[in-house]
This record gives C-alpha cells, sequence and structure tokens, in this order.
C-alpha cells in the first residue's frame, strides 16, 4: 500500500518518556502489568503488496512526505495474508501509521492470532481521524479491540518535521539519517522472545495495557527515513543493512519498503545467515530458563540443531513494514 499526503512543519519535538513477541504465549499464565510511564511522560509534558494513492491539498510551505507499506506473510500463513497488520491515516497535514503483530502461540488454542492484531489496525486508522498523540490513538484502538488473542503495536505520527510514536513489543520504529539511525523505540519483552503485547482484559486477565508504551517526541530532518515494522524485519536485518537500502535518496518510499521486506524475507530463508535474533538467543543462552526455552523453540523451528551450529539460520516470521520519507527542502 502507498499513501502519499502533505504535511506542514511542526513545532520541534522533544524528548518525553521511555519500555519481543512470544510463539509460547499461553492464556491464563500472564504477567505484571509495570506501573505506567505514559502519564508520568505526560504530566512532564513472496507477495507483491496491493498499491493505492490517496492526496491532499498541497501544504504552502513543504514537500509531502512519502508513505509506503509492504508485507511478505510467513510462507505457511500465507493464504491468510499472515498475522500481521498495518495501518496508514493521513488526516490534514498530518500523518499516523501503525503495525501490529499477532502473538502465534494463540494458534495452539484454536485462536487465529491475526484478528486481535488486525483490530488493533482498524481501529488505530479510526482513532488517526481524532487524536494526534499516538498514545491516545493507541488508547483507543485497545479499549475497541475485543478478539481472543494478543499483539505487539506501534504508532507514529508525523507532522511537518515532528515524530511521535508509542510502542509496546517487540515490533517498533526507527529513524534513519544518512543511513545511520538516530532515533528508535526500545524492545520490549518480559524474556526473551516473549514480548510485552496487548490484549482485551475482560478476556486475557493478566496483560500489558497501553500504560507501558515506550515513546518519544523526536525532531525530524528534510531527508529523514522513518521505518516502523514487525520483529519480522529487525529479527532478519541489523540497522546497518537498513541504512544501506535507505540511504539511496533516489528511491521512493515504495521501493525502499519492498528491498527492505525483500531483504528481510531472503535473510529468513537463509539456512546459513547469521540473524539478530540467533546472535542474540545464543548470547543469551545460559542465563535463565525462560531464555533457553525460548532458544530451544527457535532453533526447533528451524530445524537446526544448535550443538551443530549455532549461529544456522534466519527466522521465518511474518514480514510488514511502513516507510516514510521526510522530503528534501
Amino acid at each position: 500500500m502507498v499513501v502519499v499526503v502533505q504535511a506542514q512543519r511542526g513545532a520541534r519535538g522533544q524528548k518525553s518518556w521511555s519500555g519481543r513477541r512470544s510463539s509460547e504465549y499461553r492464556p491464563g499464565k500472564g504477567w505484571g502489568v509495570p506501573q505506567s510511564r505514559r502519564r508520568a511522560a505526560e504530566k512532564k509534558k513472496k507477495t507483491p503488496p496491493t498499491t493505492t494513492t490517496t492526496t491532499t491539498s498541497p501544504a504552502p510551505s513543504s514537500a509531502p512526505p512519502e508513505c509506503a507499506a509492504c508485507v511478505i506473510p510467513h510462507p505457511m500463513k500465507a493464504a491468510k495474508g499472515g498475522e500481521d497488520s498495518h495501518f496508514i491515516g493521513p488526516r490534514g497535514s498530518r500523518l499516523t501509521v501503525g503495525v501490529a503483530d499477532g502473538v502465534s502461540g494463540w494458534a495452539a488454542d484454536g485462536v487465529d492470532p491475526a484478528l486481535y492484531a488486525r483490530e488493533l489496525s482498524k481501529h488505530g486508522k479510526d482513532a488517526s481521524w481524532l487524536w494526534g498523540d499516538p498514545f491516545e490513538v493507541m488508547d483507543y484502538a485497545h479499549s475497541r479491540s475485543e478478539s481472543l488473542g494478543s499483539s505487539t503495536f506501534t504508532v507514529a505520527t508525523i507532522e511537518g518535521l515532528s515524530l511521535r510514536y508509542s510502542n509496546v513489543g517487540d515490533s517498533g520504529v526507527k529513524v534513519f539519517r544518512r543511513g545511520s539511525v538516530v532515533e528508535e523505540s526500545e524492545v520490549q519483552e518480559h524474556y526473551f522472545n516473549c514480548p510485552k503485547q496487548l490484549a482485551n482484559p475482560k478476556k486475557v486477565k493478566e496483560c500489558d495495557t497501553p500504560d507501558v508504551a515506550d515513546g518519544s517526541d523526536f525532531r525530524l530532518q528534510s531527508g529523514d527515513v522513518v521505518v516502523l515494522a514487525t520483529d519480522g524485519v529487525f529479527d532478519n536485518m541489523f540497522p546497518k543493512d537498513i541504512g544501506r537500502i535507505v540511504s539511496k535518496k533516489s528511491r521512493t518510499a515504495e521501493e525502499l519498503a519492498q528491498r527492505i521486506a525483500a531483504k528481510a524475507s531472503e535473510n529468513a530463508n537463509n539456512p546459513k545467515y547469521l540473524s539478530p535474533f540467533a546472535k542474540e538467543a545464543w548470547a543469551l543462552e545460559s542465563k535463565e530458563a525462560p531464555v533457553a526455552s525460548g532458544l530451544n523453540n527457535f532453533f526447533s523451528a528451524i530445524g537446526v540443531a544448535k550443538e551443530e551450529n549455532p549461529y544456522a539460520g534466519g527466522k521465518l516470521d511474518d514480514i510488514t513494514v511502513v516507510v516514510v520519507k521526510i522530503p528534501l527542502l
């Protein structure tokens, strides 16, 4: 999907606040919800995508940012479009985008992990017409999503050169400037391969809420590239590899999104690739039991015995990426 919108320059943003997906999440196990950081902060302040284009009236003093999304589902989930979701919501000079990653462990209980993630994105897009605050968008989407399941969720709003984002889990947002990361959300997880995740509190007794979200205000510059993605991208691509792709200024947002998704998919399907996920897994293996459990599940899933090759293989997963190019002025 490609969406082009016009935007005006916003006021300078300031840093205001800051917190992976579990294939082993099981209903009833749950976890405690950390104290809200958001309220304290507020007190302080390879399947081709369907392509569509939307345009708004030109802004008087700035060129419009380009925005595009690309999705490549897990090979075994391609028939239903995978279990990730995303949205792109233009509203006047403001652009709101989001990605969600349904927790696959629910499938063992006969629950489609995609349903809750899709609800979050649907209601997130609806909320983008009402609020310019990503926390409010996340709150609204969470309160309206009723399906059984759980999901990571990342929301970002861009207006002119002002970026705000909110993130729960191991999906996330990174800002690239001349190929290097200058801002990024924190990975939120309870333990290795078990991200913080939103769920309907009426159906999942102990779950995370938007109050635990990591977020920030950030001042963008002309030529910056904002990348939102699920862990299918970040577990299979190092930031420097994404940076090499987005540093090509001649490429459109659509080309960037497609190249990032294609490279993540290539790495995920490479049994000899040392992925960020595999590297982290091996580094953490000797520590806590949950960490070792997550590692064993990963190597079991890719069919590689860690005794033979602990670094073998990318991580097969749904891949979703949204790219926003801030125009050169």
